[in-house]
Parts: C-alpha cells; structure tokens; sequence
C-alpha cells in the first residue's frame, strides 16, 4: 500500500520549525509510516542543519508528485531567492516565507497530491495578508483559503484528551457576546461529527463547561443548557454545563470523549496543566486535515537545540490516523443499505423502508 503523503510546512525561519522537523526525521521511523514532504527553503533548512549539527538528509524536489517514499522530500518553495536567517528575531520576511510555503501546501493539499497538512509555528504578528488587516493565526487563514462554506473549529489533543473551544482568542469583556445559542450548537455539532468520522468513536461524549464560575449566569440558564437539551435529543450526547475548575479538578475530563470549553483561556490553560510536550492543535470541521504542534515560534530557543520534537511527532501521527479513520467512515458509508423495519401503527405487518433514515 502506497505510504500518505504528508505535507509539511517550514513555519517561522527564526523559529523553532525547522528544529522541530529535522529532529522529527533524524531515524529512519517516520519515513516507514509515510512519506514527508517538506515546504521550505533547502537552503534555509542546510543553515538550521549546521547549526544543530543534525545528520537529517533530505531530497530537493520541484513538485510533490516528485516526492520518493522513504525519503525526506523537501519542495523548493524559492528557487534561487536568498532568505535572510535571523534566529531568534521576528522579520516581516520571515512571517512572508511562512505564508508562501503555506499557500503552495495549501494549494497541493486541494488538489490532492498530498494527503493531510501539518504547519509549524509562525509569528502571527509578522503576517501581512490582502484584503486583511490583522492575520488572525493559520486555523482562520486555512478556513479561508479553503474555501468549501465549513466553519473550522479549534480542537487540541493529547493522548485521550481533546478540548475544543467554543470562541477564539479575544478580550474577556467581547467573551459573553459570543456566546450565542447558534455558536454553541454549531461547534457541539462539528465536535460530534468530527469525533465520529475522524477518530471513529461511534458514540462520543462531550462535556460542557459553563461560562460563569457557578454556571449560574444568564449565558448558562438561557443559552448554553437549553442548547445542550435540545441536542442531546438531536442524539448528539452533550452534557453540563460543568464549573471548568472542579470538572478539571476532579478528573472528570477522563469520562468524556472531548471538551467544549467557552473561551481560550479556560480551554488552553487546563490542557497546557494537564499534558507535556506532545499537545497538538487539530483544525476539525473541515473538508481537509491538518495538524500543528501545539506551541508557539519560540524564538528563546531558536537555534541552540533546546526544542522538543515531540509535539510535531505527535501531529504527523494524528494527521496520518485521522486521514486514515475519515477514509474508512465515508467507504463504510458510501452505498448503506436501506433501513428495512415493520410499521406497527397501522396493525400490519407490512414491510417498509424508509429512504430519509437509510441515508
């Protein structure tokens, strides 16, 4: 069986990206179980190789079709251009390589020459956009360029735990405004349907957690447990809302499939409390998948190999498995048989079936 092409983008050259990759391919593990694709620069990636002093080879190609199993395939993204290395210090050039290997990674993902995308960290701050005046981070950005009317939603995952969030990074007075009934429902319903389809859980659980400390607010008593009432109804098994501390607190996340917390805060603090270096941040909801260590450029560390590779590891095993789990759902699901059962309302025993439940 042909290994799946996973695309790799080089993030924030001053960063930690290219660390986190060439330690993530220093053993021969990685290219068994798939086959890499780098979006960079070679010339970039030979600065950070001498610099750490890694054994880590790769092979130059011009497109991913070119790309060799067993090989760390890296696609020029530059030519001949000359990037300005800068460890350590953000650059507005550094934040345009970013976007430039992304956007070819991007572009090769939709149109299916590799199977999933893993970006490293960029510096958000860097990022110059058309038509918007603040990049607002890569899961917005993919949403955008993917084009296909699905919202992304925000899921972070170490081992058994996974906590999405409800609203992205804001100030906390914008918070409750953003927490409506159609927000709420529509994440709920991603969730659901991206545990199902893309970890394969087929009844998940998810836990709510409330908004207010005693999750006895206006946003909980008319919003969020009205919410979940008429959803667990709809068969999507939510349940709360928890008070975040003492759900945390007392190891309850452990009985629940995933998390919805309702703001950043609230989610990444705990995940961050409760994992260690392999936490990944998954863009659920989308007609794509892609996968990002949960971490930023971390340009303290940049250069003086520091970095844990862990988490990018983690990240390409997610994007394998998940693109993995999505392909055997939809095939089990692509030609159902039709739902055969015995109306009884009717004192018959008349067979009939029922075209709307079959699909």
């Amino acid at each position: 069986m042909e290994k799946m092409k996973i695309g790799i983008t080089q993030g924030d050259i001053n960063g930690v990206g290219y660390e986190m990759i060439l330690k993530t391919f220093e053993t021969e593990e990685m290219t068994s179980i798939c086959t890499p694709i780098i979006y960079g620069s070679p010339k970039v990636a030979t600065y950070h190789r001498k610099t750490l002093g890694s054994q880590t080879s790769f092979q130059v190609i011009e497109t991913a079709e070119a790309a060799k199993e067993n090989n760390v395939n890296m696609v020029n993204c530059f030519g001949e251009d000359e990037l300005k290395i800068e460890l350590g210090t953000p650059s507005e050039e550094a934040g345009k390589a970013a976007m430039t290997a992304l956007d070819q990674a991007l572009a090769d993902l939709q149109e299916g020459k590799i199977d999933a995308l893993v970006t490293a960290p960029l510096n958000n701050a860097t990022i110059k956009v058309e038509d918007s005046e603040h990049f607002t981070g890569q899961t917005s950005y993919i949403e955008h360029k993917t084009n296909d009317e699905k919202k992304a939603l925000k899921l972070f995952i170490s081992n058994n735990l996974r906590i999405a969030l409800a609203t992205d990074k804001m100030p906390v007075s914008e918070i409750a405004s953003h927490i409506t009934r159609d927000a709420i429902a529509e994440k709920l319903v991603i969730l659901h349907n991206t545990l199902k389809r893309d970890f394969f859980i087929d009844n998940p659980r998810i836990a709510v957690l409330a908004l207010n400390p005693f999750a006895d607010g206006q946003e909980e008593t008319a919003i969020i447990t009205p919410v979940i009432d008429e959803l667990f109804k709809r068969g999507v098994r939510c349940i709360g809302p928890y008070v975040a501390d003492q759900f945390f607190g007392t190891d309850a996340f452990t009985r629940f499939d995933a998390v919805l917390a309702m703001y950043y805060d609230q989610g990444i603090a705990a995940f961050k409390a409760l994992t260690q270096n392999d936490g990944i941040n998954y863009t659920a909801g989308l007609s794509i998948i892609r996968t990002a260590p949960a971490i930023g450029v971390s340009y303290e560390l940049a250069g003086k190999d520091m970095v844990d590779e862990q988490a990018l590891r983690q990240a390409i095993y997610i994007a394998i498995d998940t693109t993995r789990n999505r392909n055997r759902f939809d095939k089990e699901r692509s030609n159902p048989l039709k739902k055969q059962y015995f109306e009884k309302r009717d004192d018959s025993d008349k067979l009939k079936l029922d075209q709307e439940d079959a699909n």
